[in-house]
């Protein structure tokens, strides 16, 4: 009986055959040394930015002007002021980007030409604008806090386009002539209220002002002066220093002319009292 051949033919690696093995790197070429380079672009970048940030941080501190005798006494009254609490960045620089950058435009050759040259005019914090004040005052008050006076701020800022700080210039770094940091009635009379640019009636303005009925008589300049003492002329008229100069340093209506001449009918109705309260006796005996 023939024998089955199951046997099966194995290729089996011969002796000689070595198997072949990658070697990483074995024919890459070495990588190239590297060489270390000092990131000059991004120090003159920091350096840069620096001397930009510098001025404009600098500039916003009240520190920074505290360096200049001349400006240590506004610093002083703002810090004295109800403003104390806002800093030079709520007043000085308007809102949004453009206020931000506009600022910065100034400040950055300022503090720079400061360093070189000290302090001038051009260099000082510019008058705030009214968009800056209206980031906090946001409305418009319409009489004063005492109820005596009338102050249509709206039609001042929105019709007239007049800035806070024409009529509020003693608001913070400096106090008006009876030391307080409120507005001073002049300054109405001399910038619009003087009865052609605007109304120089009292009682347009203020409510518990009205003239009296004496000032309406048709010979009440030439009897104020027997008034003296008798009413207090202060009450309505202390607004403004010397407050008797302001007409008594100009000739009166009455002296033009052939007033020498006529003077005497004046006197013979009148008194002499009026005259006596510019020229005294000694005057009229120069020629009397």
């Amino acid at each position: 009986m023939a024998e089955n051949d199951d046997t099966r033919e194995i290729d089996m690696p011969s002796e000689d055959a070595t198997p072949e093995i990658d070697v990483p790197g074995e024919d890459t070429p070495p990588a190239p040394h590297k060489r270390f380079r000092f990131p000059w672009k991004s120090l003159i970048a920091v350096v840069v930015i620096f001397l930009l940030v510098l001025p404009v941080y600098s500039t916003l501190q009240p520190g920074y002007y505290e360096r200049y005798p001349a400006l240590r006494p506004r610093i002083d009254a703002w810090r004295q002021s109800t403003h104390a609490l806002i800093p030079c960045s709520g007043c000085h620089v308007n809102p949004g980007p453009i206020g931000f950058l506009t600022f910065a435009a100034r400040s950055i050759p300022a503090f720079y030409s400061q360093l070189v040259v000290g302090p001038n005019s051009t260099n000082l914090l510019r008058v705030p604008d009214r968009k800056a004040c209206q980031k906090c005052h946001v409305a418009y008050r319409q009489v004063s806090p005492a109820g005596d006076l009338l102050i249509p701020h709206q039609a001042h800022v929105e019709v007239l386009g007049i800035n806070c700080p024409v009529c509020h210039k003693n608001l913070v770094h400096s106090k008006n002539s009876q030391g307080y940091n409120a507005p001073e009635m002049q300054t109405c009379l001399t910038l619009c209220h003087n009865g052609v640019r605007a109304t120089n009636q009292c009682d347009k303005c203020h409510t518990k002002k009205q003239v009296p009925a004496s000032h309406h008589q048709a010979n009440w300049l030439q009897i104020h002066p027997t008034m003296v003492g008798k009413i207090d002329c202060g009450q309505c008229h202390a607004w403004q220093p010397d407050y008797c100069k302001a007409c008594h340093a100009n000739r009166p209506p009455t002296h033009v002319g052939n007033w020498k001449q006529l003077h005497q009918f004046a006197v013979a109705k009148e008194g002499d009292k009026g005259c006596l309260f510019c020229h005294g006796r000694a005057f009229c005996k120069q020629c009397h």
